[in-house]
Order: C-alpha cells, then structure tokens, then sequence
C-alpha cells in the first residue's frame, strides 16, 4: 500500500539517508497522508510516497480520510520523493 507524507525541503537529505522517524518519539509514531491529495494539503513542500507493505499502521474510524499513523521508523528503502519546491523557489515566489 503506498501512502504519503509532506515535509519541508530541508528534511530531505536526512530522510533520503536514515528515512522518517517519529517526530514524537514519545508516541513512535509517523503520520502520514491516505491520498496524494490529502498530502498536498497538509503543506509541506516536499511530497513523499512511502510504501508501506513491511509497516505497522493505524487508521482510526475517526480521521482515516486525512491519516494514517506508522509505527516506528520508516526506512529510506520505502521512501520516494514524488515532488519538491525549492526553498529558494519559495523564498523567490514568496
């Protein structure tokens, strides 16, 4: 199953090289996006697909329209980056 997560440009040489940990480690959890779109709106400017069949997921009657939550880490081997503005793109274009 292939899911997304928005992140900021800068995050993505990191992630590329130890993938997504959980901003929370307290929780473990990752939050991601069930459709591109959903992604897109949660404003990052990067918009990664991660594949997810080797993961622990959640989705919570509740909130499975707009997340998803994994469990732990997210290697770089399930991470591709779909689309990326540039910081200076956006400093540029304001």
């Amino acid at each position: 199953m292939k899911l997304y997560h928005s992140t900021p440009t800068k995050n993505i040489p990191s992630i590329l090289q130890t993938g997504l940990m959980p901003k929370y480690p307290v929780l473990g959890i990752v939050y991601l996006a069930p459709t591109l779109e959903t992604a897109y709106k949660a404003a990052g400017q990067t918009i990664l697909e991660v594949e997810t069949d080797d993961l622990r997921l959640t989705a919570f009657d509740d909130c499975r329209d707009w997340e998803v939550f994994c469990w732990g880490h997210i290697p770089p081997k399930n991470i591709k980056v779909l689309f990326s503005i540039s910081e200076e793109a956006i400093e540029r274009d304001g």
